[in-house]
C-alpha cells in the first residue's frame, strides 16, 4: 500500500515538473500503427492533432522528440521502451512523441532459428561447404591454428558436431574476414563449378553423415522407395525446412509422387555454387568471418525465407507504407500536422527525430514526407544503432540537406559488431551483420528478388573505416556518407566511448542503445543542448 503511495506521489511530482508534458504515456506520448496505418483500438487520426496539441499546449523549451523504435521489438516491448525514456526525454524539456508500430522480427523467427539449427541437412551442408571452402582457399584462413595446415576432413566434421552440440565454445574455423588477397584472388579465378561439383561428387563416399541427412530429405519429397548411391537410408526426414527452389535444384526429377534415382551430381553442384561465393567473397574481402559468410550463402542458398527475408523486407515496407496517400497512413498524419501547425505560425522551438536500428529507415522516409508539406522546417537527427543502407541515407542527406540540422549516430565499434552473437551456435556475429549478409536486397527489372551480399549498413564501422574495398567509385553512396559525417566532428561515436556530455556509449549488443544508460544519458545531453 505504502509502495504505490509513495509511487503515485512520484508519478505526480514528475508530472509536476515537467509541466505537464507527460500524462498517460500510453495515450498521450504514443502513436500505434500496423502495416503503416492507425490501430484504430489504440490509436487514431484524430490522436496526432491532440497529442501534437498537447506538445503545444507544454511549450517545452527544446521541442518535440520524435523517438522511432526498431524492428527487434514487439508492441508490448516498443511500449515499455516509450514508459522508459519518456521521463528522460520530458526532463530535458521536450515532448516526446513514440511512433510504436508492429515488428517484432526476432520474436517472430526465433522457432525458425532453433528449427534450422536442429536441422541435420543444415549441419551437413555447413560442414560439407565449410570443407570445400577451406581447401579452395588453400588453408590461408579458416581452420583454428597455423596457416597452411592441411585440412582434415574427419575431424573438422567431429569438430562441427561438438560446435552444433553446444560442447565447444567456439565453432572450428575462425572469424577472420580477411587475408592476403592475391593467393584468394587466384583461388577463386580458378574455380569451375562443373569440375568443382565432380571433385565433391567424388568425395562423397566418405562422408556417410551427409549422405544420409541428405538422402532422408530426398525421402521425404515422395512415397517411392528410395534409390541411393550405396546402400543408403529408407527413413524419411521429419520436417522438410529446405525451400522449394533449392530442393529442386538438389532433386530436379523429383516430384510430389515420383522420385527415381538420387544424382547426387546436383547435390554436389549445390554445394559447389556455394563453395564458389564464399571464396569470391574472401577475394573481393566482401567475408563476415569464414563461420558466418558459410552460413550466411547455406542460409541464403537453402532458407531465406525462413531466416527472415520475408518478414525482413516487409517490415522495411511498413515504414514506407506509414507515409502512403491514405488518411489512415500514421507518418503521412504526422507530418502534415506539422505542417499545418508550421503554417500557422505553431511549429517548435526544435524537432529531435531518434531512430533505433530500423528506426533510422523510418526517418529517412519521414523526411521524406515532410519535405512535401513543410520544407523549410529543420531537424535534428540522432541513429542508435542504424540499420539503413547507405544508399537510402545518402538519398536523404542528398534530398534534404537544408532540412538536417545537427547530427549524430551511437553505434558499435566493429570489434563489438563482430563479438554481440544474434543467434547462439547458428550465426556468431551482430543483427546488422546478419541483415548485410542474410536479408537485404532488391527486385530485379523482372521484379524477381535478388538477395544483396556484404551490403552496406550506415551502422557499421567496417564501410566507413575501410576505404580501400568501399571506395568512392566502386561506393559512391558510402563515401557521400562518409564524407557528411567527416564534416562535423564527433558526428559518429563508436561503443565503447567515454568521451565526454553527449558522446558516451557503453553499448555492446545491438539492442542495448535506447536502453543503455550511458547512451541515453548522451541522447538526453543532445536533447537539451
Amino acid at each position: 500500500m505504502l509502495t504505490k503511495l509513495l509511487q503515485s506521489v512520484s508519478d505526480f511530482l514528475l508530472s509536476f515538473a515537467t509541466k505537464g508534458i507527460l500524462m498517460n504515456i500510453q495515450k498521450d506520448n504514443v502513436l500505434h500503427s500496423r502495416n503503416g496505418k492507425f490501430e484504430h483500438d489504440t490509436s487514431q487520426v484524430s490522436d496526432v492533432a491532440r497529442i501534437l496539441g498537447n506538445a503545444q499546449v507544454a511549450a517545452p523549451a527544446n521541442g518535440l522528440v520524435i523517438h522511432f523504435h526498431g524492428g527487434l521489438v514487439s508492441q508490448k516491448s516498443a511500449r515499455g521502451i516509450a514508459a522508459n525514456l519518456a521521463p528522460k526525454y520530458a526532463e530535458a524539456e521536450s515532448y516526446p512523441l513514440f511512433f510504436v508500430w508492429e515488428a517484432g522480427l526476432i520474436e517472430s523467427l526465433k522457432n525458425n532459428f532453433l528449427d534450422i539449427l536442429e536441422d541435420p541437412a543444415f549441419r551437413e551442408l555447413v560442414k560439407k561447404v565449410s570443407e570445400w571452402a577451406l581447401k579452395k582457399l588453400g588453408g590461408q584462413v579458416g581452420l583454428k591454428g597455423s596457416q597452411g595446415q592441411m585440412i582434415n576432413e574427419t575431424q573438422l566434421r567431429k569438430d562441427f558436431d561438438l560446435w552444433f552440440n553446444g560442447d565447444s565454445k567456439e565453432p572450428p574455423v575462425t572469424n577472420e574476414g580477411k587475408v592476403a588477397s592475391m593467393p584468394v584472388m587466384k583461388s577463386a579465378a580458378g574455380l569451375n563449378e562443373d569440375d568443382l561439383a565432380d571433385e565433391i561428387e567424388a568425395g562423397l563416399d566418405g562422408d556417410p553423415d551427409f549422405q544420409n541427412a541428405i538422402q532422408k530429405l530426398y525421402n521425404a519429397l515422395s512415397s517411392d522407395a528410395a534409390v541411393t548411391k550405396s546402400t543408403g537410408t529408407q527413413a524419411k526426414a521429419n520436417i522438410v525446412l529446405v525451400e522449394n527452389q533449392a530442393l529442386k535444384e538438389m532433386f530436379p526429377d523429383t516430384t510430389a509422387t515420383t522420385r527415381g534415382v538420387l544424382s547426387w551430381i546436383f547435390v554436389a553442384k549445390f554445394i559447389a555454387k556455394a563453395v564458389i561465393k564464399v571464396v569470391k567473397r574472401y577475394s573481393k574481402e566482401r567475408a563476415h568471418g569464414m563461420y558466418c559468410t558459410i552460413v550466411e550463402e547455406v542460409l541464403r542458398a537453402a532458407y531465406l525465407d525462413k531466416a527472415g527475408a520475408t518478414i525482413w523486407n516487409q517490415m522495411k515496407k511498413d515504414t514506407a507504407d506509414s507515409f502512403g496517400t491514405d488518411a489512415q497512413c500514421c507518418g503521412t498524419a504526422v507530418a502534415k500536422e506539422l505542417g499545418k501547425l508550421n503554417a500557422d505560425k505553431k511549429s517548435f522551438t526544435k524537432i529531435t527525430l531518434i531512430g533505433h536500428s530500423t528506426g533510422a529507415v523510418y526517418i529517412c522516409h519521414f523526411l521524406d514526407a515532410i519535405a512535401k508539406e513543410a520544407p523549410e522546417l529543420k531537424f535534428d537527427i540522432i541513429f542508435l544503432a542504424p540499420a539503413v543502407r547507405y544508399d537510402l541515407f545518402a538519398k536523404a542527406l542528398e534530398s534534404h540537406s537544408d532540412q538536417i540540422g545537427k547530427f549524430r549516430m551511437f553505434c558499435m565499434s566493429e570489434s563489438l559488431e563482430s563479438d554481440d552473437n544474434l543467434v547462439p551456435i547458428l550465426y556468431t556475429r551482430s543483427l546488422l551483420y546478419f541483415v548485410s549478409g542474410v536479408l537485404e536486397g532488391h527486385t530485379d527489372e523482372e521484379n524477381k528478388w535478388k538477395g544483396d551480399i556484404d551490403e552496406p549498413i550506415v551502422g557499421m564501422q567496417r564501410y566507413i573505416n575501410d576505404k580501400s574495398v568501399f571506395n568512392a567509385n566502386d561506393f559512391p553512396e558510402v563515401e557521400q556518407v562518409r564524407n557528411f559525417l567527416q564534416k562535423t566532428p564527433d558526428s559518429a561515436v563508436w561503443s565503447e566511448s567515454s568521451a565526454g556530455d553527449g558522446l558516451n556509449s557503453m553499448s555492446r549488443k545491438h539492442g542495448d542503445f535506447d536502453n543503455d544508460e550511458a547512451t541515453v544519458k548522451s541522447v538526453v545531453w543532445m536533447i537539451g543542448h
